[in-house]
């Protein structure tokens, strides 16, 4: 056929004109030997000392949890399932090495999770926060935001049931944290926004549930969360100073938090707005303008024992009821921003419980599109003399750049090698040459910081060719005082066409011992022995193999539980058509009519 041979013929040439592009950046990047500084090979003394210190000799168990979910369709009715395992394995710390006895890994039953939730495609709308599902695309977007959102719940449970049970040191996350978050904090900050939220008057044992609550949680956490001293989070560090139940004076307040008069002004007028607006829940004293003392009320400084119960019944609800996971009865549901909420409070516990119990967190991102390195952190490097010269940006992956750094004859870095680390606060911000300050919120504002810590690893190459490596993946972790105070610097960034003040991570030349014993875990914990598993963590991925076996196995289970069901109503009721999908039943035609020897 002419027209096929002159498509193949343009596609050829087409695809050619790319690959020369691309090897044109390659060389670039190959040749920028400056580059090299970003790749820290691991030390493995330092390492040591630092498994040693922060774990503790003896036998420890490390852990590796994943998520899976499935969403299928029945008579204008969705079915969505989503689950969690984890696998362990225990692994011994000396005063000389660490080792992992990856033939004694097993999968920890009592952790594995699953929730199973039917709903009318009517209802999705509700659930989803989606108003318009007029196309696939609409309906797509909102069963997956649903369905995303109990996954999440369940990787984030067994996380934090495995720390609570005291017997997990070492714990790995099949998703990056830090790219998980902040979706999670949209929808919360949506929900506060919007004053919608589906339990709000819940009673519970310090009284009833509030928007104030969560207001205070999402800023607070539990009163512990880390508050950067910029403008708009100021209300809430006033908040913080006032749970321990004492009255300050306002001149107290301003001294403490170093406060100019008109700043000072400024936030007190929004801290009197936000006890306005919850009905005078908030202050005791203060609320007035002509009050010189704040004090909160003893109901605000219950807030989070509110918020974790319902928290727990929530969980409860969603993995352990023999209820509708959603239902809150009638027409009402629990929507998937109201879960999204939860998660993000979950989070915050997890982090919390981590750094108590001195379990070390790790989140991986195998196929991640992020771009931080050479939007602002190789830029922010070379402002600061880490780099000698900053390098131009010819690719935008940070995955793509780092795989073919790796390959250069040029630069010779053994592996495992990681980056150095950085605050997640860079992924919403960019380096402007020209601008003053350089860092530049990328939309509107910038991140909090001090919460997580980012960087990238590679762990193998070829025994016959030392330059056929494994893939890049990205890994974070929570942010740790005792290891990351002294790398911390405060720099001005631009947010809201504002100038102020980050505290910002930012790893210097001297090594962060903690993220040299990730690297270490990282090279001890592989399967170089079976390909999928080359440089990538083995407990994620039979964690993986197991949660996609389970949920391929419940999909046809739970198919035919609900077509027992819904299949009496179709025919009694003629609806054959609506039944199932219109393209699925052209498909089963399709197909019947190609058996039957010919395409119609």
């Amino acid at each position: 056929m002419p027209e096929i041979d002159e498509m193949a013929q343009k596609l050829r040439s087409e695809t050619s004109t790319l690959v020369e592009a691309f090897k044109s950046r390659a060389k670039k990047i190959r040749s920028s030997k400056e580059l090299a500084v970003l790749m820290k090979p691991l030390d493995r003394e330092i390492a040591v000392k630092a498994a040693s210190e922060y774990l503790g000799l003896g036998e420890h168990l490390a852990m590796g949890i994943d998520g899976s979910m499935q969403i299928d369709e029945l008579l204008e009715m969705f079915i969505f399932y989503a689950n969690a395992t984890a696998y362990v394995c225990p692994f011994t710390v000396s005063k000389d090495h660490v080792e992992f006895h990856l033939d004694q890994v097993s999968r920890d039953d009592r952790l594995s999770v699953s929730a199973t939730v039917p709903l009318w495609m009517e209802d999705l709308s509700e659930i989803s926060d989606l108003q318009l599902l007029d196309t696939d695309y609409q309906l797509n977007d909102a069963s997956s935001k649903v369905t995303f959102a109990i996954m999440t719940m369940a990787e984030l449970r067994t996380a934090c049931k495995a720390i609570d049970s005291g017997e997990v040191r070492i714990l790995f996350l099949d998703r990056p944290m830090s790219g998980t978050f902040p979706p999670l904090a949209r929808d919360y900050r949506d929900l506060l926004r919007l004053k919608r939220f589906s339990l709000a008057g819940m009673e519970t044992p310090a009284g009833p549930l509030t928007l104030l609550d969560m207001a205070l949680a999402y800023n607070l956490g539990d009163g512990e969360n880390y508050l950067p001293p910029r403008e708009r989070f100021l209300p809430y560090v006033v908040v913080k100073m006032l749970l321990d139940g004492e009255t300050h004076s306002i001149e107290e307040i301003g001294k403490k938090l170093n406060l100019d008069e008109k700043v000072l002004v400024q936030t007190l007028k929004r801290l009197r707005r936000i006890d306005s607006g919850s009905g005078n829940l908030l202050l005791s004293m203060g609320g007035r303008d002509d009050e010189n003392q704040l004090r909160i009320t003893d109901y605000a400084r219950d807030y989070w024992k509110r918020v974790d119960f319902a928290l727990n019944w929530i969980l409860e609800k969603v993995f352990g009821g023999k209820e509708h996971p959603l239902s809150l009865g009638g027409e009402r549901w629990l929507s998937a921003r109201d879960l999204n909420v939860f998660n993000t409070l979950m989070m915050y516990k997890l982090r919390k419980i981590s750094v108590e119990k001195k379990v070390l967190v790790v989140g991986i991102a195998k196929d991640t599109a992020a771009t931080d390195l050479g939007r602002a952190v190789i830029p922010f490097a070379a402002s600061n003399g880490l780099i000698k010269a900053n390098i131009p940006w010819v690719v935008r992956s940070d995955r793509v750049l780092l795989g073919v750094l790796s390959t250069s004859e040029d630069i010779d870095v053994p592996v495992p090698w990681r980056t150095m680390s950085y605050d997640s606060i860079f992924t919403t911000l960019i380096f402007r040459e020209m601008r003053t300050p350089n860092l530049v919120a990328a939309r509107r504002r910038a991140s909090s910081e001090g919460f997580f810590a980012r960087g990238y690893f590679q762990l193998r190459s070829l025994e016959s060719d030392s330059r056929s490596k494994s893939s890049v993946f990205m890994y974070d972790r929570f942010q740790n005082d005792t290891f990351d105070s002294r790398h911390r610097q405060t720099v001005q960034i631009s947010e809201a066409n504002k100038v102020c003040n980050a505290n910002i991570y930012f790893e210097s030349q001297k090594r962060n011992e903690l993220d040299e014993l990730i690297l270490l875990i990282l090279s001890l914990s592989d399967n170089p022995h079976v390909a999928e598993a080359f440089g990538h963590n083995q407990l994620l991925f039979l964690a993986d193999k197991a949660v996609k076996a389970e949920a391929r196995q419940a999909r046809s289970m739970l198919k035919g539980i609900v077509w027992l069901e819904i299949g009496p109503l179709a025919r009694t009721d003629r609806m054959f058509n609506i039944a199932r999908r219109f393209r699925d039943i052209r498909a089963e035609y399709e197909r019947s009519r190609d058996t039957g020897g010919g395409v119609y």
